[in-house]
């Protein structure tokens, strides 16, 4: 079948016709789709028996040639889909427990048939909400230990990693990455979206050279250092939870590049939420709780990563094994890892793609002030990334931060 958009009706025919459609549904007579797509790239459909939802349903998502939350000018690689797919089934072999079974892959469909997380709820809402997982941080610190050393020149041989390295190269979505992350945010592009009062604060910070000129040094980390195959997208978002289990989805954006752009993204939103929680929590008592849990979740997820990792690496490492080198290495990742999240926090207020933990603040001068806290955060780490040694020196700058603006500041 030549690549086509799907409909509602026509993923009911595709999935009927699958080899897999029988041994996942028995009848497949009863089967009907939901669109679920609210993502910014990607069709997504729930496929499911209408005699027996919950149990018998699939996720088929579908790559478009497009972004769009932009608009077909924005081009994007359908390939991506090989991709999700191939590291998927990698990550299932590290890290079983924490990602969705694939089902089925269409190579010329640009299609992918997964487990339905139906019992499970994307972490970013969840947050939102104030809602505490008790297993989310030792979950997801032992995941990003294990994909990240299991595919590292610690493990894998150099041939080895080196011809994975062309198998997973994301030029597409990488360039993507390299935009809205580290060059749009940090300039007047015209595709930036910034709240009207921030704007004084938003130019200080991009006519501050020593900031933007860190910000250059982690794009180029970015471009140049393939440490590991990292996720590349592993944000809130793109975790489901509940009280039990944790899974990992969506890495289309994978490719190997720097281990501290991973843990930046997830600790960097992990602190969105924090500050967030500024206008989401009204009761102060109730506030001071949930944001210390947070800040408990933060670390835990450090200390169980840096745990699993040197674990895995005394137990499993080819070569490498040297007490110093093995410290100086974990320093370095915490350092890359406030350097990639404190610019993964200024992008997602200051660029294109802003994140529904802000946007759900309606008081326009309520938003305001926790972005511009977000900000300040954002670009502490930066800044102090080359020296810092301890998580806890990531906490405090979260809790001793402040905004620049208050309720009445215009520009």
């Amino acid at each position: 079948m030549s690549y086509t958009p799907l409909t509602e009706a026509s993923v009911v025919t595709y999935v009927r016709r699958t080899g897999v459609a029988t041994e996942l549904f028995g009848d497949v007579t009863d089967i009907v789709a939901q669109d679920l797509a609210d993502g910014n790239v990607n069709l997504v459909f729930r496929v499911y028996s209408a005699s027996d939802p919950v149990r018998k349903s699939v996720i088929v998502k579908q790559a478009l040639p497009y972004a769009r939350a932009v608009g077909k000018e924005f081009k994007m690689p359908l390939d991506r889909t090989r991709i999700e797919t191939e590291v998927l089934r990698l990550q299932a072999q590290f890290a079983p427990d924490q990602v969705p079974k694939v089902f089925h892959f269409d190579e010329e469909m640009h299609l992918v048939m997964m487990e339905d997380l139906n019992q499970h709820r994307i972490v970013r809402t969840g947050l939102i909400d104030h809602i505490r997982y008790p297993k989310f941080a030792k979950d997801i610190g032992i995941f990003v230990a294990r994909t990240l050393f299991y595919t590292s020149d610690l493990y894998l041989s150099s041939e080895e990693k080196k011809g994975m390295v062309v198998k997973f190269m994301n030029p597409g979505l990488c360039k993507v990455t390299e935009d809205l992350v580290f060059t749009h945010p940090f300039s007047n592009h015209p595709e930036n979206r910034v709240n009207p009062l921030l704007s004084r604060h938003v130019r200080e910070l991009r006519s501050n050279t020593a900031l933007v000129a860190k910000v250059n040094h982690y794009k180029t980390l970015f471009m140049t250092q393939a440490q590991a195959l990292i996720h590349g997208d592993l944000h809130t978002g793109s975790i489901m939870v509940n009280q039990d289990e944790t899974k990992v989805i969506d890495p289309e954006f994978a490719f190997f590049g720097p281990m501290g752009f991973d843990l930046g993204a997830l600790i960097g939103n992990l602190a969105l939420s924090y500050v967030s929680q500024e206008c989401h929590i009204q009761d102060a008592a109730e506030r001071v709780s949930y944001q210390k849990w947070l800040l408990d979740t933060i670390s835990q997820i450090w200390h169980t990563f840096e745990d699993e990792f040197l674990a895995l690496w005394n137990d499993h490492a080819v070569d490498w094994k040297n007490g110093q080198f093995q410290k100086e290495y974990v320093w370095r990742l915490l350092q890359e890892t406030a350097g990639f999240g404190g610019t993964k926090m200024m992008r997602r207020i200051i660029g294109l793609a802003h994140v529904a933990d802000m946007e759900s603040i309606a008081d326009e001068n309520a938003r305001a002030k926790c972005e511009s806290l977000a900000l300040n955060i954002g670009s502490s780490w930066v800044m102090a990334s080359g020296s810092i040694r301890h998580i806890d020196d990531l906490l405090s700058m979260m809790t001793q931060a402040r905004p620049s603006i208050g309720d009445d500041s215009h520009d």
